[in-house]
């Protein structure tokens, strides 16, 4: 080892003239200065929120003419997704897994179906006044058939939305062919929406390693940090 290679941090600290509680003080400083940007939550009491979305949650069951299941399951995802949108500054994302059929999508909708009704109520002027409220629901498989058709609008209006939900991840074939050109339009969706911190939510079937597969580690490091992940336990609906 030379002996560049053995200067540490301290040592070049001090030949700038900076000591270790200046850069304390000026960190405290920064930090104490913050003002964070409102971010996207369900402004309201946890116990009044999970009877909300408990209800909407079953209402979407039911629309399918299937018999809800008042169960430990159901209760505790929906919980924990309430314990996690009633937080004062929440991530900015939801992954709910879990095996096919067992509700992930039912709960999605019927959390977006919370968002609506809520924004109607005016329940998210707290965003300031250039908030605009809008929601999509799409798939994996469809944003891949919105860049293979040149869909340039829609593709836009996914990285752009304020709430978007993207249900299967995974389904979707890991690269997409345009006039002979290779493609990974979910990853770079899910790249944009990192990039503006929009809110998102994001259903699957996968675990963490087929994801790392599928999307490599720079996307599966932005899922793991923009994502709060929930596991739905309850077996399938379809069975």
């Amino acid at each position: 080892m030379n002996k560049s290679e053995s200067i540490s941090i301290g040592d070049v600290l001090s030949e700038f003239g900076i000591s270790q509680s200046q850069l304390t003080d000026q960190i405290a400083t920064v930090k104490a200065m913050q003002k964070l940007s409102p971010c996207f939550r369900f402004n309201m009491e946890p116990s009044q929120a999970f009877m909300m979305l408990y209800r909407l949650y079953q209402e979407e069951v039911q629309r399918r003419y299937l018999e809800f299941r008042n169960d430990e399951y159901t209760q505790d995802a929906v919980a924990k997704v309430i314990k996690h949108l009633t937080k004062p500054h929440p991530e900015s994302g939801l992954m709910l897994c879990g095996v096919p059929g067992n509700g992930k999508t039912t709960l999605a909708k019927a959390i977006i179906n919370m968002a609506r009704i809520l924004n109607s109520k005016g329940a998210f002027s707290y965003m300031g006044e250039y908030f605009r409220f809008e929601t999509r629901f799409t798939t994996a498989t469809e944003v891949c058939e919105y860049y293979k058709n040149q869909d340039d609008d829609k593709i836009l209006r996914l990285k752009e939305v304020p709430f978007l939900v993207i249900d299967d991840l995974g389904e979707e074939p890991c690269e997409v062919l345009s006039f002979g050109t290779p493609a990974h339009p979910v990853r770079r969706l899910i790249e944009k929406r990192y990039e503006t911190m929009s809110f998102t939510i994001i259903t699957t079937n996968l675990v963490s390693d087929d994801l790392f597969k599928q999307y490599g580690w720079r996307v599966f490091d932005r899922i793991q940090e923009m994502y709060k992940k929930i596991v739905h336990q309850a077996p399938s609906y379809r069975k």
